[in-house]
C-alpha cells in the first residue's frame, strides 16, 4: 500500500486531515508523541532532546554537536522504519523530503491563508489575535529553519511535494478525500523492487543512526549510502580500535548483508 508523508504549515490542519485518512484507510498515524515516545525508548537522552528541539532552528554550535547529530540520526531511522511498515501517516519532520525516491510514498503539503489559520490557533489555543499570530509565524520560522539547517532545501519547494492542497478554500474532509484518491493511485506504484529500496534504505538510516549514538565512535563524516543496492559507509576513522568498533555495529545491525566500506585512516 502507498504511504503519505505530510509537510504542513502551521495551522493548515495537517493533523486533524492526517487522523482523517489514517482512520479511513486503517493506516498507522505517526505525529510527533509517537516519535518522542519512540526516543524515550532509545534512552531518556533523546527523549527531552526532541522535546526541546523538536522542528525548532538548530543553532550553529548544534548543528555541529554529537548529541544533536545522534537525535537527528534517530529521528530519521524512525521515520524510515515506520514507512518500511507500510500503511503509514507520518507528520512533519523532513518526512517528504526523507522518503522523496519512494515512488509510492505521496509526498503532500498543507497550506491556508494567514488569516485562516490565526482564527484557528485563536480558537485552539484560546490566544487573542496578536498572540496567535506571533506563534504561527515563530512555528513556521523554525521548522522552515529546521528543514534548511538540516537537510539544505527550502521547505516550501514545490518540487518536493505530489500534491499542495490549500485548507483554506477546502474543509478537513475535503482534503481527506482527495488524499485517500490520490494514495490509491500511488498504490500501483509500490511494486517489490520498490518495497525492497525502502526496505535498504531504512537499514542504512538505521545504522547511521546506530553509529551517530555510540559515545564509543566519533566518525561526524560518516555517510551510509546505497549504491546500486549496496550499502557502502564511508569515512574517516581515527584508529584501529575505533575501526573495529564499527565493523562491530555494522555486523549487529546489517547482520550477513554485504556492506561495503570507503573510509579512510586519519594520518
Amino acid at each position: 500500500m502507498a504511504i503519505l508523508a505530510v509537510s504542513r504549515e502551521y495551522g493548515s490542519g495537517g493533523r486533524d486531515v492526517g487522523r482523517m485518512v489514517a482512520a479511513r484507510l486503517g493506516y498507522d498515524y505517526v505525529d510527533k508523541e509517537r516519535l518522542f515516545q519512540d526516543l524515550e525508548h532509545s534512552g531518556p537522552r533523546w527523549g527531552k532532546m526532541a522535546r526541546e528541539l523538536d522542528e525548532v532552528c538548530p543553532t550553529l554550535w548544534e548543528r555541529h554537536d554529537w548529541q544533536y547529530r545522534g537525535y537527528l540520526a534517530l529521528m530519521e531511522s524512525l521515520i524510515l522504519d515506520y514507512a518500511a511498515r507500510d500503511r503509514v501517516v507520518i507528520i512533519g519532520r523532513g518526512a517528504p523530503l526523507l522518503l522523496y525516491e519512494v515512488p509510492f510514498c505521496l509526498k503532500v503539503r498543507l497550506v491556508a491563508p494567514l488569516e485562516v489559520r490565526v482564527e484557528r490557533i485563536m480558537l485552539r489555543e484560546s490566544l487573542d489575535r496578536e498572540a496567535a499570530m506571533d506563534l504561527i509565524q515563530r512555528v513556521d520560522y523554525d521548522r522552515a529553519c529546521y528543514f534548511k539547517a538540516n537537510y539544505h532545501t527550502d521547505w516550501d519547494a514545490e518540487s518536493l511535494y505530489d500534491l499542495t492542497l490549500n485548507t483554506g478554500s477546502l474543509t478537513y474532509q475535503q482534503a481527506a478525500d482527495l488524499l485517500v484518491e490520490a494514495l490509491a493511485e500511488k498504490d500501483a506504484l509500490a511494486t517489490p523492487e520498490a518495497r525492497a529500496h525502502l526496505a535498504d534504505l531504512a537499514l542504512a538510516y538505521r545504522l547511521r543512526a546506530r553509529v551517530a549514538t555510540d559515545p564509543r565512535v566519533m566518525v561526524p563524516t560518516l555517510s551510509v549510502d546505497l549504491e546500486n543496492g549496496h550499502l557502502v559507509v564511508s569515512g574517516i576513522i581515527h584508529s584501529p580500535k575505533e575501526q573495529k568498533i564499527l565493523q562491530e555495529i555494522i555486523r549487529e545491525v546489517c547482520g550477513t548483508r554485504p556492506v561495503r566500506f570507503a573510509w579512510q585512516r586519519r594520518a
